[in-house]
């Protein structure tokens, strides 16, 4: 089974562009254009990784990010932005949980690295969790 990755961004083109270039990375990608329609997607299925755009039109992706993660703390969560963020807003969402930032316009190439490594840290996380629990156990 394929990782599914949610991008919320507010440009249907960009997101479509995203879309394209994960589902040709062999992942199954859902988009949302806002954080209301992105936590209606939360609701309905579960995502391995979510690309969110620091501008959303009814709010902003730090207020997502905190959203997302609250929902599921596993979630690998990708910023991205056109603008150069100050550097509060950098500790913040690093703060919050962001796996990384991606700062537009970037290379397909270098995103699909970044998904995948996101993607990398969530498989060793659970293996580090169920390892944890596995010896808690034994005790």
């Amino acid at each position: 089974m394929s990782s599914r990755v949610l991008v919320v961004d507010p440009h249907a083109n960009v997101a479509e562009l995203l879309r394209r270039a994960l589902e040709l990375g062999d992942y199954e990608v859902e988009t949302a254009s806002s954080t209301g329609s992105a936590i209606r997607q939360m609701e309905r299925r579960e995502f391995s990784v979510a690309l969110v755009n620091l501008s959303l039109s009814d709010g902003d992706g730090l207020r997502l990010l905190r959203l997302l993660k609250s929902r599921d703390p596993s979630l690998e969560v990708i910023v991205m932005t056109g603008s150069s963020p100050s550097n509060d807003t950098v500790v913040e969402a690093t703060e919050q949980g962001a796996f990384h930032f991606l700062f537009k316009p970037f290379d397909l190439d270098e995103m699909l690295t970044v998904v995948e490594k996101a993607l990398e840290n969530r498989r060793f996380l659970a293996a580090d969790a169920e390892f944890r629990r596995r010896l808690a156990e034994s005790e």
